[in-house]
């Protein structure tokens, strides 16, 4: 697949992180659509098979291919995706070996089944998924700047923001999926069983479930608001995407049934909610 192929597969299955790297400029627009070509193959090998087995092995195989491209001299296995990180490696700020590699190692904990054991398990995750992609994507888009600090608290902010509210988005094929986005004591509490939300039932009982869950996103959105007058300009393509959070969040408060409904705010509003934000800085 060329660079065109990989722009295209993100403005159509990722387009609010495709929207918000459009504020890059071209070379840096080019390595981030790179990262998240990388990102989503390895997130969708858990979809991708029908045993728990074979995810392991394919992600066994990715894991190789990153060892492989770093080491001395480096083997590039004939595949897309590496093929193009193998020009992204020398690439300012461009990630290293051990972040891929980590990367790869968090999609092992969507071959597993039932919820997360707890919140606080549910919120590393989140950090290991879409936190630890923003801050990838931070360094590719501000290669001069330390990652510290009142920066560091908001691009993590940032990202739990937008990893949490990306388990809401996606609670109904997740849950149909066998991988409710819950903690184990949030189903229990709610008093969702697994054939609950395997066969959807009890549309009630999801939305109390899932109030936990957004009220941590909720507060992700508090902490951002609190650190993003130190994020810098250029930093902007790289986590403004969570700034559309927000109505994500909002039109899940008014679904009456997360097993059968996806809060999907029209493309047009998430465009001009992110135009604004460019311009006002308030991500």
């Amino acid at each position: 697949m060329t660079e065109a192929g990989f722009a295209d597969a993100l403005k159509r299955d990722d387009p609010d992180r495709w929207m918000a790297a459009q504020f890059a400029p071209a070379d840096v627009r080019a390595r981030l659509v790179t990262l998240y070509a990388f990102y989503h193959e390895i997130a969708r090998v858990p979809d991708a098979v029908s045993e728990p087995v074979i995810g392991e092995m394919r992600l066994n195989w990715a894991r190789e291919a990153v060892r492989d491209l770093y080491a001395t001299p480096p083997k590039v296995r004939r595949h897309d995706v590496y093929e193009a990180l193998a020009d992204l490696k020398a690439a300012p700020g461009a990630p290293d070996s051990a972040l891929l590699d980590q990367m790869v190692e968090a999609r092992a904990a969507d071959l597993g089944q039932g919820p997360f054991p707890t919140r606080q398990d549910r919120l590393d995750y989140v950090d290991r998924t879409a936190g630890l992609l923003m801050r990838a994507a931070f360094r590719l888009c501000a290669p001069d700047m330390t990652l510290e600090g009142r920066a560091a608290d908001a691009v993590q902010a940032a990202g739990r923001f937008w990893g949490l509210t990306g388990l809401v988005r996606a609670f109904a094929p997740l849950c149909a999926a066998g991988r409710p986005p819950l903690a184990a004591d949030e189903a229990a509490g709610a008093g969702l069983t697994e054939s609950d939300w395997l066969s959807g039932r009890k549309p009630d009982a999801a939305r109390a479930a899932l109030a936990g869950l957004m009220n941590e996103a909720n507060e992700a959105g508090e902490a951002l608001a609190a650190s993003r007058a130190a994020l810098p300009a250029q930093a902007f393509a790289a986590v403004g995407y969570a700034r559309l959070a927000r109505g994500y969040l909002r039109a899940a408060g008014a679904i009456a049934d997360p097993f059968r409904e996806r809060p999907e705010p029209a493309l047009l509003t998430r465009q001009l909610a992110l135009s604004w934000a460019s311009l006002t800085g308030r991500i």
